[in-house]
């Protein structure tokens, strides 16, 4: 990189990792596109394959980590690609995010609609409008840029309609997996760690602080986890209180980091005010993954750079960032987004 701290390159990642050395990438953090067709968007129109995975293979380190974001429906396509093409799979991690918008078939509706029965009218109510595309009648705008729209409450017309009234065809989507995956090792651990810095997890760096909201789950006890957060000392504990031997006690470093990471959607201060792209990620979620994978001082890799959201977790965590995106428009974001949240590094290293 010629002593860049980061860069975003327009083009297509495959031809472009191809050009590039072999065994030079110490982590690959990425949202590739999930393959569902997005807001009919046409570069979510399929999951990376073979040909991506191949590439990502060659020019990560031996023990390099990569993570990968995907789709429920569509994870394991990536998945295969990434065994086939010789990777270890080492798990999945879900970031829970709680707010997606559950796009389910009314099936009542469905079936008045199908006889022909108009639905008697008794109320409406606001949703989040979540659709994309143009500007409906029914769409409003609350308070603090909030798009919403307006829709009917209906009662069921026909019998078969009212058999079958409150079912539908989805669940809330309210967590998105990553795939963690790893380059086969040389040798041993830690023989390839020496070797290469690559193969192993910044566990210590990735801890869940007690109180973080990054981690959902239960603890040992509040209120223990309340003291220890306050640099008290206290004995093991059950949940009632109760003094027991056999709970393990916590790090003072914080919880072993899970393979779930809790936070919201990013806001759109965090997206910035002209970005444009569906699925950004949260900045916070991405530098704890960039943080999990890439030694001090390693290179992180996006290959699907989007707005640049890796790119500024990457630069905030200290480490070298490449970023590969198709699309100048979010070229260019991207690049804005980095320069203005990256201020400690050279600002001349956006090129």
């Amino acid at each position: 990189m010629s002593g860049e701290r980061w860069r975003i390159i327009e083009g297509e990642c495959v031809e472009e990792l191809e050009r590039w050395d072999p065994d030079s990438v110490d982590s690959i953090v990425t949202d590739p596109p999930y393959g569902i067709g997005f807001m009919g968007k046409g570069w979510d129109c399929s999951v990376p394959g073979d040909a991506f995975a191949r590439a990502a293979l060659r020019v990560l380190k031996p023990g390099g980590h990569l993570v990968a974001f995907a789709a429920t429906r569509t994870v394991h396509r990536l998945a295969v690609a990434l065994e086939d093409a010789g990777f270890e799979l080492r798990d999945q991690i879900a970031w829970l995010q709680w707010q997606g918008f559950p796009k389910s078939l009314d099936v009542s509706k469905a079936i008045d609609s199908a006889a022909g029965a108009e639905r008697e009218v008794v109320g409406t109510r606001v949703v989040p409008d979540q659709r994309g595309g143009g500007i409906s009648s029914e769409r409003t705008v609350e308070t603090g840029g909030v798009s919403t729209r307006v829709v009917s409450i209906t009662t069921p017309t026909t019998t078969e309609a009212k058999q079958w009234e409150g079912w539908g065809t989805a669940l809330k989507p309210a967590y998105e997996p990553a795939i963690l995956a790893r380059k086969p090792l040389i040798g041993t651990v830690a023989a390839n760690v020496l070797e290469h810095g690559t193969g192993a997890l910044n566990i210590d760096g990735c801890r869940f602080g007690y109180g973080d909201q990054a981690w959902p789950g239960p603890g040992e006890n509040i209120t223990g986890d309340q003291d220890r957060a306050n640099g008290k000392d206290r004995i093991n504990t059950d949940k009632y209180g109760k003094a027991n031997p056999h709970i393990n006690r916590a790090s003072d470093l914080g919880r072993w980091p899970a393979n779930i990471y809790q936070c919201p959607k990013p806001s759109r201060g965090e997206r910035t005010e002209d970005n444009n792209h569906p699925t950004v990620k949260p900045v916070r979620l991405m530098r704890w993954l960039v943080r999990l994978v890439t030694p001090p001082g390693g290179l992180c890799v996006d290959p699907f750079a989007g707005s640049g959201t890796t790119g500024i977790a990457a630069t905030q965590e200290g480490v070298r960032f490449i970023g590969v995106e198709r699309e100048a428009g979010y070229c260019q974001i991207a690049r804005a987004r980095i320069v203005g949240d990256a201020p400690l590094f050279n600002r001349a290293g956006g090129g």
